[in-house]
């Protein structure tokens, strides 16, 4: 079991539930937003730190951090060329669909992108933090779990 990959999903739903259930505005940021981000952040590392505890190889971290690639990719092919891709795009070559799954799939950094708008760090931040999160877990866990090999006798 990739455990990336299940708490990835348990975050995006569990910040559904947040993100939903809370009153005020998209833009009120509160200290209990930064709380609830931070914790679905450190989630991640556990994650990527059970993963290398069950000796998993490193690329099972990494799976995120492709898909969310792929979509800041798409975002940035369909914004400049959103006009002949009238399909995937809204009006005047905006890459809406592929920049909306970017912030959903990372609705945990929520606050952050918020704080970010306005600048391209919105859309990267998201991306660099898929690939941090699980990396430092997994090293944690390599770190502490070394994988001890039985040395050959010459």
């Amino acid at each position: 079991m990739n455990y990336v990959t299940v708490i990835y999903l348990l975050n995006i739903v569990l910040y559904a539930m947040y993100f939903f259930g809370r009153t005020g505005g998209e833009t009120d940021l509160s200290g209990i937003d930064f709380f609830v981000s931070g914790i679905l952040s450190l989630l991640l590392i556990l994650a990527g730190y059970l993963n290398a505890k069950k000796k998993m190889i490193y690329r099972t971290v990494l799976w995120v951090f492709f898909v969310n690639v792929f979509l800041f990719v798409c975002s940035g092919v369909f914004d400049q060329f959103g006009s002949d891709f009238n399909i995937l795009s809204t009006g005047n070559s905006d890459s809406f669909l592929f920049t909306l799954a970017l912030i959903v799939y990372n609705g945990y950094l929520f606050p952050l992108t918020i704080i970010l708008e306005g600048s391209g760090l919105s859309l990267i931040f998201p991306v660099v933090m898929s690939f941090i999160l699980p990396s430092l877990g997994y090293l944690i866990g390599k770190k502490l779990y070394p994988n001890k090999q039985n040395p050959t006798k010459v």
